[in-house]
């Protein structure tokens, strides 16, 4: 027999149906009252209101647990506050609740860029990228996934990649200045310098004040006393001592940008997207390495080798983090320490010695790739990205000319005439500005005809310091640069050499035309070598030789070769087992001549030198006058193999 339910069973069921129904909307009534709250919480933005931020959101999510939204907020309280396992298990649980919303798959990449961030392993590395792109692809025009990719990229070595994500985030929002200096470092890197230069110009006015004085700000690769005159300085008159800055480190004078500031800036912004922290306003200790010597070659986290706490000299240990960055290539490593355990870096403490970060000076100057800035606080490359290097060997001369000082130049590099060189040359004065530029093809040199080409330069000048740079591009977009800096004297009435220089053989003497100035015309070594028995050419002038009362000039000089290398063994060494004396060469010559102005050629043997660095001092005695001037030139002695020989 069939039953049918009673009334009052059905009225029960409705009943409970019923109030289930209303329990749950109650519930997703407290849950959205609480993310509203949640929400006015963190917008205070202090750590308590924060703490109870995250409480409200973890009530919410107990009531509302397929709530993306909830799971999401909640998420991101967490990684506010450090606890990045949380953050992402919040993130992934709104990931597997909505598998298309971005928001969740960037939370998810945030903690990995964080992970990464502190242990530096390469596979979270990995997956941050890998969220951010899946974030970027799921919302293509929200530009901030496209923004975050593009250092990590530039991490991982993808420039190309880098470049893409940069374009599309300018793409999708392109009045957004973080998102045209992505684009400027990306450029920069790719070796794109014209491009780069004009959008870091357009991007940097845009910029959060936090985020442009990082581009401003010098302190950095500047000394105390540059960063204290700058300062001092009224706000007017600071654009024009940062020119003079920036235009004094430029490795090549002659080129329309200026690379090492481009340099700068391309790390500044990469390191404004990685350790740049809004909350304390500031980067810590990684940024500011990362501006003044680039990317470090080797990263470790906490080594075995050193200990992991602070020790001060009296009290006890406090535990640190540590995280040492290497630049083999310049001699350095640095030691950072997390001392309060919150991926915030400094240097280490320490009572007996300066922790500032400096590359060894050494290595350095026998780097020719590489310019360093005043102090060693920074180190530049001398070409830009994708610039391939062409090795050159230039040489300043100060001479005397009819007007006045007159600065002589010479470069020199492998090749031949048909290979299409061009050298250029560029003089600026004290205020760094352009009083001096001339262009030239290459021909054919006098110290190696076979392989190689040379161009030289002379302008007169006023006395005073100036820059000089020479550089030599070819048709494959290789490039040279020789850069130094030279100071001209007002030359007092009396005895005065020019300086001497190493040349091919003797140089070319001939008279002037009538009424035309004399010219100085030589065939320079700029790289100053003397090979296997070729003697030592060496050319100079002597000024205002004091004629007796028949116009006669007498002069004297004295020429001494002497070793420049010095011993490299340490004294107990160089005490037990001394190494015998390279022996002077010296030889004295007395002329006579018309006028006081004499062009002077030494031509001295030096086959029985051994191979090593020398220097050629050449005393000059004015036997009218009495007087005395001394100009000398080091050159280098090399093996029996000349050049093309």
């Amino acid at each position: 027999m069939h039953r049918h339910p009673s009334l009052r069973a059905v009225l029960v069921l409705i009943g409970l149906a019923v109030g289930a129904s209303r329990a749950g909307a109650d519930a997703a009534h407290d849950a959205e009252r609480l993310f509203q709250r949640a929400q006015g919480y963190e917008a205070r933005g202090s750590i308590e209101t924060r703490r109870m931020a995250m409480e409200c959101l973890e009530r919410a999510t107990a009531l509302a647990p397929d709530h993306a939204a909830y799971q999401i907020a909640l998420g991101r309280v967490y990684y506010r506050m450090g606890y990045l396992a949380q953050a992402r298990t919040r993130f992934q649980a709104a990931e597997k609740l909505d598998p298309t919303d971005a928001a969740a798959r960037f939370g998810i990449a945030e903690v990995w860029r964080r992970d990464w961030l502190k242990y530096l392993d390469r596979a979270s590395l990995a997956k941050a990228i890998a969220d951010f792109s899946s974030a970027a692809s799921l919302r293509p025009g929200d530009c901030e996934a496209w923004i975050q990719l593009v250092p990590l990229l530039v991490e991982q070595k993808d420039l190309a990649a880098a470049s893409a994500a940069a374009a599309r985030a300018l793409a999708v929002a392109p009045n957004r200045p973080e998102a045209a200096l992505a684009v400027a470092y990306t450029s920069y890197r790719m070796g794109r310098v014209a491009r780069a230069e004009s959008t870091f110009k357009a991007a940097l006015p845009g910029l959060p004040r936090l985020a442009r004085e990082r581009f401003e700000d010098i302190a950095p690769v500047a000394t105390e006393e540059d960063t204290a005159r700058l300062r001092r300085l009224p706000l007017p008159k600071r654009p024009e001592f940062l020119r003079r800055f920036w235009r004094n480190l430029d490795p090549d004078l002659a080129s329309p940008e200026n690379e090492a500031q481009l340099e700068y800036w391309s790390r500044v912004a990469h390191a404004y997207f990685l350790f740049f922290d809004t909350r304390r306003r500031e980067w810590d200790e990684r940024g500011e390495v990362y501006v003044r010597y680039g990317p470090p070659e080797r990263v470790d986290y906490n080594p075995v080798n050193l200990p992991m706490v602070q020790q001060f000299s009296t009290g006890p240990a406090y535990p640190a983090n540590m995280l040492v960055w290497s630049y083999p290539s310049l001699g350095m490593e640095v030691q950072m320490q997390d001392r309060m355990l919150s991926e915030y870096y400094l240097l280490p403490i320490s009572m007996s010695e300066d922790m500032d970060p400096r590359p060894d000076p050494d290595v350095v100057a026998h780097r020719g790739d590489l310019l360093s800035a005043s102090g060693g606080r920074g180190v530049f490359p001398v070409l830009p990205p994708g610039t391939g290097p062409r090795p050159v060997d230039g040489v300043l001369a100060r001479f005397s000319g009819a007007a006045g000082p007159r600065l002589f130049g010479q470069v020199e590099t492998s090749g031949w005439p048909d290979d299409s060189l061009w050298a250029e040359w560029v003089v600026l004065d004290t205020a760094m500005v352009e009083v001096g530029r001339a262009m030239r093809s290459l021909v054919v040199s006098a110290c190696d005809p076979a392989q190689r080409v040379t161009a030289d330069f002379a302008t007169d000048l006023a006395p005073g310091r100036y820059q000089v740079g020479i550089t030599v591009r070819d048709k494959a977009g290789r490039r040279g640069v020789f850069r130094d800096a030279v100071e001209l004297g007002v030359a007092p009435a009396a005895l005065t050499l020019s300086d001497a220089v190493v040349t091919c053989g003797r140089p070319d003497l001939s008279p002037p035309a009538p009424g035309v100035a004399p010219a100085v015309r030589i065939e320079a070594d700029p790289a100053a070598e003397v090979f296997g028995s070729d003697p030592l050419t060496v050319y100079f002038e002597m000024y205002d030789l004091r004629p007796d009362e028949n116009g006669t000039s007498r002069f004297e000089y004295e020429a001494t070769v002497r070793s420049e290398d010095k011993d490299p063994r340490i004294w107990i060494q160089r005490l037990l087992q001394p190494r015998p004396r390279i022996p002077a060469i010296s030889a004295t010559r007395r002329e006579e001549q018309p006028g006081n102005l004499r062009r002077q050629f030494v031509t001295i043997p030096v086959a029985e030198l051994g191979e090593g660095h020398y220097r050629l001092d050449i005393r000059v005695r004015d036997l009218n006058a009495g007087s005395e001037a001394v100009t000398r030139v080091s050159f280098v002695k090399r093996g029996s193999a000349s050049p093309g020989g």
